[in-house]
């Protein structure tokens, strides 16, 4: 699955089209549309949107690297109220809209 899903960035999605400057989230649910059995998670360390699929994260890199898969930094997007319901209410203003 990790080939599939790297070769639909690598075949889509030119390398200059500044996907991280304020765009992580739409790219996350462009590959969750596409993907639809992984998730959307946010890195609250980088603040940072990510697509999670069996424990391997992506964005318009391709396979994210930076650091090993730890489940206490990325969380899972649909649940983020359980975490910190006034962090998603910012994250929602100053990035999603």
């Amino acid at each position: 699955m990790k080939k599939e899903i790297t070769d639909f960035i690598y075949r889509r999605f030119p390398y200059d089209s500044h996907w991280l400057d304020g765009n992580c989230y739409y790219f996350a649910v462009i590959l969750k549309n596409r993907f639809p059995e992984g998730k959307i998670v946010y890195d609250v360390i980088d603040g940072h949107f990510l697509f999670e699929l069996d424990y391997t994260l992506y964005d318009w890199h391709g396979v994210y690297e930076r650091l090993p898969y730890e489940s206490t930094r990325f969380i899972d997007w649909d649940k983020f109220d359980e975490y910190d319901s006034l962090q998603k209410q910012r994250i929602i203003r100053d990035c999603i809209f």
